[in-house]
């Protein structure tokens, strides 16, 4: 074998696509096989013509022609995209001396596989990196849904989207959109999206349970113009959208997350459905906390207003005078000797049959404020019919024998502060438990004297 012939056999069977072409016209000299199959070329089509024609369908010199740099340095190595052919080379650059002319040659490997590697890499890095970051923004949140909010600012970021949104189900088969975040320039649409059927997601709800979330690509062509979901999206400007369910514990649907017009990594489903979980623990501390609160303001005994609830409302009220005020100051006769007589069980029950008597009358506006005391705090209500409805109740407790209780009622329309009118309502019931005592149930007066 004539070993000036290795070259061109070498050349000949390489893989990679390798090519000569000249400085200044950019004519094509030589392609190797690899080359004229990929591109469909034989040498009569490609020799004299212009490289960039040929290798990338182009009518002028490439943007990221290495010519120029060749001229300086003598070689370079870089990465580009063929678009022509839809795939990634790595490329060899080397200026040749032939028949005394410089001469380009190139050798372009296909690297696209491990191009798509490294992007997959890269995707769930991306991906491990938003999921954590989402995962500290809720658990540096109080629980008081702030960390939502940011969660889904972090989310839109990441899928260059439009929206990105939380819908929670509650009773009666209603969905409503309770956080929301918006790209700049998005108009908000969380407050047209409350109290909507059930039902309206018919479709999405068997996506959740076929396919495990919902996926729109084309809505103006996918859709049916007709169909109850296109009418809701189009206003809103949505064409595509992704969306997965949140579940509890038992399985059952409570929210769903999505994400409206998403641009990049359409395709990355992982980080949404990983967030879900997340997602569903942090709604459950919320309840948890909001119904933390409602105990703090509520007492357990009875289901009213507790102190602590009541020294909110007086200092608002004392803030803000309403424009009549009524107050009424309740306190049980003689639960403690019921206590010991009868037990704890026969108090407790004293206690709440007052309780239901006050909040058949008053309801809303009960406070018990300790063991055997209760208020009344009335805004806006007229003198007159303040006036029946405390002497309904005094009736009511007369007649009860064990809902015994001595009682003050105070009505004013002079814009005083409430504390002051509570304190004069204790002051009769003072006064009126005293009569009690002294008069074996004999009530003094217990209301002040109309004007």
């Amino acid at each position: 074998m004539d070993t000036t012939d290795i070259p061109s056999i070498v050349t000949e069977a390489s893989d990679s696509i390798i090519y000569v072409s000249t400085m200044d016209t950019y004519e094509l000299r030589y392609l190797n096989e690899a080359g004229r199959t990929l591109m469909g070329v034989t040498e009569d089509d490609y020799l004299g013509a212009k490289c960039y024609s040929v290798l990338q369908g182009r009518d002028k010199p490439c943007p990221s022609c290495t010519n120029k740099r060749l001229l300086q340095e003598g070689r370079c190595r870089y990465e580009t995209y063929n678009e022509l052919v839809g795939r990634y080379y790595v490329c060899q650059d080397k200026l040749i001396e032939v028949d005394g002319a410089t001469l380009r040659l190139e050798i372009a490997s296909d690297s696209s596989e491990e191009v798509e590697q490294r992007s997959t890499l890269q995707a769930r890095l991306d991906v491990e990196r938003t999921l954590v970051r989402c995962a500290r923004t809720l658990s540096s949140d109080a629980g008081g849904g702030k960390g939502i909010g940011e969660l889904l600012c972090v989310l839109g970021e990441f899928y260059d989207a439009d929206r990105s949104y939380l819908f929670e189900s509650s009773p009666g088969n209603i969905m409503s959109n309770t956080y929301e975040w918006c790209a700049p320039d998005i108009s908000p649409e969380i407050e047209n999206l409350q109290g909507i059927p059930l039902a309206t997601f018919g479709n999405w709800l068997e996506s959740f349970e076929s396919a495990g979330m919902v996926h729109i690509v084309d809505a103006e062509r996918t859709l049916d113009h007709d169909s109850e979901e296109y009418r809701t999206l189009a206003p809103q400007g949505i064409d595509s959208l992704l969306a997965v369910p949140v579940r509890s514990e038992r399985g059952e649907i409570t929210a769903f997350l999505g994400i409206d017009n998403p641009r990049r990594s359409t395709e990355e489903f992982m980080l949404l459905r990983s967030l879900t979980y997340f997602i569903q623990n942090e709604l459950e501390k919320r309840e948890l906390l909001q119904r933390l609160n409602e105990l703090s303001r509520v007492d357990s005994l009875t289901g009213v207003n507790n102190r602590n609830r009541y020294l909110e409302v007086l200092g608002e009220l004392d803030e803000n005078p309403p424009a009549s005020f009524g107050a009424v100051f309740i306190d049980l006769n003689d639960l403690k000797l019921a206590n010991d007589t009868l037990g704890h069980s026969f108090g407790d029950l004293k206690i709440r049959r007052v309780s239901d008597l006050v909040c058949q009358l008053f309801p809303g506006s009960v406070y018990r404020i300790g063991g055997d005391e209760f208020v009344v705090l009335a805004a806006d209500l007229a003198r007159d019919e303040f006036e029946r409805r405390v002497a309904r109740l005094r009736e009511r407790t007369l007649k009860d024998e064990v809902a015994s209780a001595s009682m003050g009622a105070v009505w004013s329309d002079a814009g005083e502060a409430a504390s002051i009118l509570v304190s004069r309502a204790d002051k009769l019931m003072y006064a009126d438990k005293q009569a009690y005592r002294e008069n074996q149930g004999l009530h003094f007066r217990w209301t002040e004297p109309l004007a």
